[in-house]
């Protein structure tokens, strides 16, 4: 289990958010979502799932954060 940050918005088009509706659907026995966030239009998850399942994320869908990179946010 990989732990991720995904961000998406749909200010014009919503095709991002329903393809995240269909993979959480399709992996929800896989997947844990420690949290989500939504503004309206930008929609945040921090979420644990398989290596695989990551993959059929775009790239560009997954961002830095406490959660999913807390090296980066360590401030010792």
């Amino acid at each position: 289990m990989k732990k991720v940050t995904i961000y998406i918005d749909h200010l014009d088009d919503d095709a991002d958010f329903v393809f995240m509706k269909k993979w959480l659907a399709k992996w929800e026995v896989e997947v844990t979502i420690a949290d989500y966030s939504t503004g309206g239009w930008e929609h945040c998850w921090d979420l644990e799932a398989p290596e695989e399942a990551i993959q059929e994320i775009p790239e560009d869908w997954l961002c830095a954060s406490d959660w999913a990179t807390p090296k980066i946010f360590d401030k010792k």
